[in-house]
């Protein structure tokens, strides 16, 4: 079987890769924002049976009706979600579903799948009938624990927002700490997993979500911290990794597992077996195609956009844009 992963390599290439070489034809096609179509004819060429696109919203649709195979775009970024009953958000988790569904609603996929579950009755009620939720695996083979010495008391990768630094600040001042914003990925990022005692995950804002660095952290061995993640069947809080939900809490758990190599050495063994079990690249993308060809998936499907979700749009955009006027005008303002 011929199969195609599409996306940016630095932020997707954990979810595949290696891991299914062995028994299909894969290649990759490394894809950014802005590509124009003719810059894609090499996928079209390379003919796939199934292709895999991440951020399958910014291709360009003349590209995708030319592909003869399986046309499956795995979203990844945290929207709006349902958690109890309650519809959880934020201003970015809103601005990234309102690009979402204004580029999604036309693109001609067969299948489209979220990352994450909790998310898929929202996106149903404004018009948008995904095929289901895919959890991101883990290229298991490739993301493995170095065992190599220990560098820093801690790291974290991913950008910098006020939120992670309302965490970072007291660690930065009183521990060695290893922040990298972007631009590593792939066996160089192992290097930096491993040389850490304790890796991070905190949301980029004050708002409930489950980034893969999860998984991708774990498959690597490595003992994590993190605030709430969106309740799954996959990672479990207290066993395979340890959550807080203030700065105050996190710089107490760091303090208190600095202090106890043997209770972080066993949280991090149950995360690594964790994720090998239920979240291995092979097994779960041949799984997805394997369900996909005996019709256990519902194709994709996008119906007229939800008018309350249409106002609450034009009310954000227009608060946006307030903001901004604030900003240029009066930039001694600070804003929440």
């Amino acid at each position: 079987m011929k199969i195609a992963f599409i996306g940016q390599p630095e932020y997707f290439r954990f979810c595949y890769e290696g891991d299914l070489s062995g028994d299909h034809e894969v290649r990759e096609f490394p894809f950014t924002f802005g590509m124009q179509a003719e810059e894609l004819e090499p996928l079209a060429r390379f003919d796939a049976d199934v292709n895999f696109f991440f951020r399958g919203e910014f291709f360009p649709a003349v590209v995708l009706k030319k592909l003869r195979g399986l046309k499956i775009a795995l979203s990844s970024e945290p929207f709006p979600r349902r958690l109890n009953g309650e519809l959880v958000s934020t201003r970015d988790s809103w601005g990234r579903y309102f690009d979402f569904r204004a580029r999604m609603r036309n693109q001609p996929f067969d299948y489209v799948f979220h990352y994450d579950a909790a998310s898929l009755d929202f996106m149903r009620d404004d018009g948008l009938e995904l095929s289901g939720s895919f959890a991101f695996p883990v290229a298991t083979q490739t993301y493995v624990d170095l065992n190599t010495e220990k560098k820093w008391d801690m790291f974290f990768i991913g950008r910098s927002t006020p939120h992670r630094e309302r965490h970072f600040g007291p660690l930065k001042h009183h521990y060695h700490f290893m922040h990298i914003c972007h631009g590593v990925y792939g066996p160089p990022l192992l290097e930096y997993i491993s040389a850490a005692k304790i890796n991070l995950n905190i949301h980029a804002e004050d708002e409930i979500s489950w980034e893969p660095r999860m998984q991708m952290l774990m498959a690597a061995g490595a003992f994590v911290i993190s605030e709430p993640i969106t309740p799954n069947p996959f990672l479990r809080a207290g066993e395979d990794y340890v959550e807080i939900n203030s700065p105050q809490e996190l710089f107490e758990k760091v303090e208190y597992y600095l202090r106890n190599d043997e209770e972080r050495a066993k949280i991090a063994a149950s995360g690594q077996a964790r994720v090998q079990e239920l979240l291995c690249a092979k097994r779960n993308f041949e799984n997805l195609i394997n369900e996909i060809q005996n019709g256990l998936h519902p194709r994709y499907t996008a119906a007229s956009p939800s008018s309350r979700i249409d106002a609450k749009e034009k009310r954000v955009r227009a608060t946006a844009s307030m903001r901004n006027k604030i900003r240029r005008f009066f930039p001694m303002i600070r804003l929440p």
